[in-house]
């Protein structure tokens, strides 16, 4: 008998089969291992950099810093954001009557400094009255404005008829937190530099109306509870018509349920205290600025103990109780002293500083900070560069505690915070309850502020150190319940970022977002064109589908950076999900290219220029792995639609090094885009950019340039013995982009496959239809074959005539009803033979009755017969059977 062809009896073939199976999956096995490796790697070899630091010195010896543990730091968060302890009640804050056991707390929120909203999110739920800085009077005519926070421009607030909005962060925040707090935002006369005299407006009736108009315009875009008045420095002649401005605004709020709070200087001897008190429905008495920078301002306390007790003492005299709230600070001023027989330059001038800002000063100087015993404020006092003295005055938590406690023994127990942002973070440990006989030892951990310690210029950042806590040592005089004496051990640390790159004559051009295959290499022409070096921050996933055009990139002589893998919002993912997504891009630079690279630019610019400590917290992972962040200060957000190319240009050339004073967006690094979209203005724009820095002296140089690094320092080329690693990651990529083919190609089979039956049915069930209506409506219509309907009944006297005449009630034509009394013993029959005579006259009805359940076929199969002939072109008949319930 013949053998068929592949009959193999010894199974040779299989055992050479089954060997190179497991060959192969010894290899893909070891390429997987590999690639999972790589992607969980060690970090980068750090890089060298000088340590940045102010270079201030002081006459004083350093005191060295304590930390304390991580677990501390989570309780004591965790105990501040579940409890309002302070509140008795869950009354609206507005409605408690102000200074009694319920003790309400208040607080100013400033939208020009990030720290102030980070404040807010981290103790809103401490918060009972929020007053955000949000609207300005700067004008004779009344007009409200705002800042935007972008430009730092003001705007009218009334716009086409309707308010603009000028938040878009902390209304969200507070319904989405569901904190309880109540927002009345704050108008005041202040235009960033200096108060405006407002006269001209006060004493102006219709300027007065179109302000209350437009306010209440402004009230009713959001949950507003009210208003908060803050104007200041106006002449004394202007009082009454403030006071009568104020009586308005009050019987505007009033009528709509919501209250006045209005801000009082203390220790004037021109503000009408009486006036304001009986206008308003609370009166915040700003107790500080003794002494203040500025004009006329000299050095010294911010708010010495007796002088704050006085101004209290004497407010309540002509302030009524139940309206009082006491503001207490927490910021200083830091004061230029100058020369007894010169001037000072002119970048030294006194300035504003926050409490992390003067314990920075006093770090970088290793200067003390002096608890003064006379006023129990603190003071700095430590020489800058050029050797001219500073003196620091400002106030902390121990101040506020003192403070706090003060107003208590004067019977005042609301208290309002200046400001959120600037405090001493560790006042919020003693603000509920500054009464506690623990409240001192509360104080003696610091925690950081929420600033971040920006040292250096430029726009490679680095993060240099993490927070830690300070500690100090307190003394209490029992009998008087103040403290007396604060010692600084150590001094809180904040996020330390190291600022590299700044130039007064040097660019550099960076693109994100690519590669793409049709924009990149456009702009890589470009450039070769010009001789000009750029930087490309490429996506891992392009950079592998576009494998020729990033060897392109790299052989041309252009850095590399990391934009991730897959371009997500770092901020919202996990520390090893932001690891995963840098090692993924920094293997398939490995493999393709055979470097590595230090730099780093997140997506969509998230913390690429932090301001505060949790802007800074998603870069540690990222530092951890060897990154540094290149920023981006010349955007010129080329990404945005209708963006020309004209516009793109002029704005970089706008804000070119060197820097006018207050241009935020002046900067050494370019931000475009080859990627993500339509590039053309981009493309457009790039020769002029060029052109343009070119005729104004600006070099166009490398991110290492910028850096004083070479080439291969920033992306150091891999190692001889990862060359091996390096290989089979490629091969893993291969595989990557492999199967992501496959799986394309079979979901695009089977959306084509799908689809094609789908047209395929439809058209025909479309045709079906057509045909139908066409050729079979006659017939259609024409059908209606005989119906009978039987009626068996028992006992159903009751219902029997209302289910025959349901029955009966049929439009059918060829419809016969036939009830069947099975014996009843009640009058079924009588009723069914009775009710309807002429039914039965037209044999459209039949009436039987049997007994013992014997059906009467006869008469039926021969009522059937005469009433429903058979008829040839129907063939049937129909028989119902109508169950009666």
């Amino acid at each position: 008998m013949a053998q068929p062809v592949f009959y193999d009896p010894k199974r040779g073939r299989w055992k050479r089969l089954r060997t190179l199976l497991d060959i192969a999956g010894v290899l893909v096995s070891t390429v997987v291992i590999v690639f999972i490796y790589t992607a969980t790697r060690e970090p980068l070899p750090k890089l060298l950099l000088p340590f940045e630091k102010r270079p201030y010195h002081s006459l004083k010896d350093p005191y060295r810093g304590l930390k304390e543990t991580e677990k501390e730091k989570a309780r004591e968060k965790r105990n501040l954001i579940a409890r309002r302890s302070h509140r008795r009640t869950k009354a609206a804050p507005s409605t408690v009557q102000l200074n009694t056991d319920e003790g309400i707390r208040a607080a100013f929120y400033v939208p020009w400094d990030a720290a102030s909203f980070s404040s807010l999110r981290e103790y809103a739920r401490q918060i009972d009255l929020l007053y955000p800085e949000w609207l300005h009077v700067l004008t004779p005519d009344g007009h409200l404005q705002g800042v935007d926070s972008e430009t730092n421009h003001f705007f009218d607030i009334m716009q086409g008829g309707s308010a603009h909005l000028v938040d878009y962060k902390v209304m969200p925040f507070l319904k989405s937190e569901d904190t309880g707090t109540e927002v009345f935002p704050l108008v005041n006369n202040f235009d960033g530099i200096d108060w405006i005299d407002i006269s001209a407006f006060l004493e102006d009736a219709d300027a007065r109306a179109r302000f209350r108009q437009e306010l209440a315009s402004f009230l009713a875009t959001d949950r507003y509870r009210g208003l908060m008045v803050d104007f200041e420095d106006f002449p004394k002649k202007a009082q009454p018509a403030f006071i009568v401005l104020l009586n308005e605004i009050a019987g505007d709020l009033h009528s709509k349920g919501m209250k006045l709070y209005v801000s009082a200087p203390s220790g004037n001897s021109d503000f009408d205290y009486s006036g304001v008190g009986k206008a308003a429905d609370g009166v915040v008495l700003m107790n500080y600025d003794q002494h203040y920078a500025g004009g006329g301002g000299t050095a010294g306390p911010i708010s010495a103990q007796d002088w704050f007790t006085s101004n209290l003492s004497q407010a309540k005299k002509f302030i009524p109780i139940d309206k009082l709230i006491c503001a207490i600070a927490n910021y200083g001023y830091d004061w230029a002293q100058r020369p007894k027989r010169a001037q000072l330059p002119s970048d030294e001038h006194d300035i504003n500083v926050t409490v992390q800002e003067a314990w920075l000063a006093a770090r970088d100087s290793e200067a003390d900070v002096n608890f003064e015993s006379d006023s129990l404020n603190p003071h700095i006092t430590y020489l800058d560069e050029h050797n001219f003295q500073h003196d620091i005055w400002f106030l902390d938590g121990v101040t506020a505690l003192n403070q706090m406690r003060a107003g208590r023994q004067l019977g005042v127990r609301t208290f309002a915070l200046w400001r959120l942002g600037s405090e001493d973070r560790s006042l919020w440990r003693i603000w509920d309850f500054p009464m506690d006989t623990a409240a001192p030892s509360k104080l003696n951990i610091v925690p950081p502020g929420q600033d971040v310690d920006m040292e250096g210029s430029g726009e490679i950042l680095n993060v240099e150190a993490t927070p830690e806590n300070g500690e100090r040592k307190l003394e209490l005089d029992n009998s008087a319940g103040l403290i007396t004496d604060e010692t600084m051990d150590s001094l809180p640390e904040p996020y330390r970022v190291g600022r590299y790159g700044a130039s007064p004559s040097q660019v550099a051009i960076t693109f994100d977002d690519g590669p793409d295959p049709d924009w990149t290499p456009r702009i890589l022409d470009v450039l070769k064109r010009e001789q000009v070096p750029a930087t490309f921050f490429l996506i891992g996933n392009q950079a592998d589908r576009f494998a020729s055009i990033t060897s392109r990139i790299y052989n041309e002589g252009h850095e590399i950076g990391n934009h991730t893998f897959t371009h997500p919002d770092i901020s919202e993912l996990s520390n090893t999900m932001v690891e995963l997504e840098l090692n993924l891009t920094e293997s398939l630079f490995a493999s393709r290219l055979g470097i590595r690279t230090h730099l780093f630019r997140p997506p969509y610019s998230i913390d690429s220029e932090p301001d505060t400590e949790d802007e800074v917290r998603p870069l540690e992972a990222t530092e951890r792995l060897g990154y540094f962040t290149i920023g981006d200060k010349i955007d010129p957000d080329d990404w945005r639609g209708g963006r020309s190319a004209e516009q793109i240009s002029s704005f970089v050339l706008q804000h070119l090094p060197p820097c006018r004073p207050g241009d935020i967006r002046c900067g050494n690094i370019i931000l475009l885009h080859d990627g993500g979209g339509n590039r053309r203005e981009t493309v457009r724009a790039l020769p002029m950019i060029i052109e343009g820095a070119r005729a104004k002296g600006i070099q166009i140089v490398s991110v290492s340039d910028l850096w004083h690094k070479t080439r291969a320092e920033v992306m150091p080329p891999i190692r001889r013995n990862e060359l091996w690693s390096a290989w089979l990651t490629w091969v893993g990529f291969w595989m990557y982009g492999a199967g992501v083919r496959v799986i394309v190609f079979i979901f695009f089979i089977g959306d084509l496959l799908m689809t094609g039956r789908l047209l395929f049915i439809g058209a025909f069930a479309i045709v079906d239809r057509l045909k139908n209506r066409r050729y079979n409506r006659d017939v259609t219509e024409a059908y209606s074959p005989g119906v009978a309907v039987l009626i068996p009944a028992y006992n159903e006297e009751k219902v029997i005539e209302r289910t025959i005449r349901a029955v009966l009630r049929s439009s059918y034509r060829h419809l016969r009803v036939i009830v069947i009394d099975d014996g009843s013993k009640d009058k079924t029959l009588e009723v069914a033979r009775t009710c309807f005579p002429r039914e039965q006259a037209s044999g459209r009805l039949l009436v039987l009755t049997t007994t013992n359940s014997v059906c009467g076929t006869s008469r039926m199969k021969k009522f059937l017969s005469e009433s429903m002939p058979t008829r040839s072109s129907q063939g049937m008949r129909y028989h119902c059977w109508c169950r009666i319930s």
